[in-house]
């Protein structure tokens, strides 16, 4: 009100309610992102200093699941960025 009575220029700004949901959805992926990749390099530091010859093939194949459920949260993430662009 008060840069109107002075003729000063002043921004209206809007929400869009589908971009709201967009960002609170694209915050949830990164956050679920970054938790995954925290598993990741923990499994990554517990194999190097832990593990047996024996034992390191199991976690390596936890660790090669971990790293599929990273790729396909990250192709969902892309997606979402891409279709928020549309």
């Amino acid at each position: 009100m008060v840069k109107c009575i002075f003729a000063e220029e002043f921004i209206i700004i809007r929400r869009a309610p589908s971009k709201v949901q967009f960002i609170a959805r694209h915050n949830e992926f990164y956050f679920q992102f970054q938790k995954l990749a925290n598993n990741y390099n923990q499994i990554v530091k517990v194999v190097n200093a832990h593990f047996s010859n024996i034992a390191i093939p199991h976690q390596i194949a936890m660790l090669e699941q971990r790293t599929r459920e990273l790729k396909a949260l990250s192709i969902e993430i892309l997606n979402l960025a891409k279709q928020a662009k549309e």
